[in-house]
């Protein structure tokens, strides 16, 4: 492993649950909601590691990366966020929750539904990471608890590290694909226009009505959810980092890239906030 790749591995024995300051984050339901949504995607990494190592499956490096490291460390990060809500909300049905989510949600997650290249589709794995790295840095600055700023941290390295990994595969295939800038650029942003469709609103929808039975979730409470979740986009979230990294497989020559990059900057500020 490359010495820029070396960071220190962690377990839920590390992060002090019994420290958790419950009264600074408990009645805000926004919170849980979140956390709780983002412990149901983390966890059900098994099943997207399974598609990606079916469509790699000629690639041992790849394949033994994403079962032996990237799985665990995702679904460790889910068995994470899943203590952190059943310390502050004990209460809640997490794993009846948890099920609903996955029976709405395998149905979208099929390897068929992959990139149309092996380069493209490790092309949009980094956009995924890119979204997963700047998502915990922004929970991490907003977080009015500290040990959550802690969980928050641990996973974002983790994101970041999964994110070298994944445009290191990519770099390696694009050399044979030779794919255009234009056509790994459109890629990006489809993959960047799918974000949050399916997965955030299921796992949404299902910690809400899990946690207020007789309640239904609708798209327009999600779409409430999101307004509400402006203010903390708006001043935690990580534009910078966030475009930088995106752009990284396209490879703009450097003047160019610095030409494009507040446009790109104000562009995403304007989509994510709004």
């Amino acid at each position: 492993m490359p010495a820029d790749d070396v960071r220190p591995t962690w377990s839920l024995a590390d992060i002090p649950y019994a420290a958790i300051e419950k009264e600074k984050i408990i009645g805000n339901m926004d919170w849980f909601y979140l956390l709780a949504g983002a412990s149901f995607v983390e966890t059900l990494s098994d099943l997207y590691t399974r598609n990606l190592v079916d469509y790699y499956q000629e690639n041992i490096n790849a394949t033994a990366w994403l079962r032996q490291e990237w799985e665990i460390e995702e679904v460790q990060h889910g068995h994470a966020l899943r203590q952190y809500v059943l310390t502050v909300w004990p209460d809640f049905d997490w794993e009846r929750a948890y099920q609903g989510f996955v029976d709405a949600y395998v149905p979208y997650c099929r390897t068929e539904l992959l990139g149309p290249t092996h380069a493209l589709e490790m092309a949009s794995r980094c956009v995924v990471e890119t979204g997963t790295a700047s998502f915990y840095t922004m929970i991490q600055a907003a977080s009015p608890e500290a040990v959550l700023r802690q969980l928050a941290a641990r996973i974002r390295a983790d994101e970041i590290h999964h994110y070298k990994y994944f445009y290191r595969f990519f770099l390696q295939y694009q050399a044979r694909e030779k794919n255009s800038r234009w056509r790994i650029g459109r890629e990006l942003w489809k993959r960047v226009a799918e974000a949050d469709q399916e997965d955030s609103y299921l796992a949404l929808k299902n910690a809400f009505e899990v946690k207020n039975p007789g309640q239904q979730f609708s798209p327009e409470d999600f779409s409430a959810f999101r307004r509400r979740m402006g203010n903390w986009i708006s001043h935690h979230y990580p534009f910078d980092m966030a475009i930088k990294m995106l752009l990284k497989p396209i490879a703009l020559p450097p003047m160019l890239q610095k030409a494009a990059f507040p446009l790109l900057a104000r562009s995403a500020r304007r989509a994510i906030v709004h």
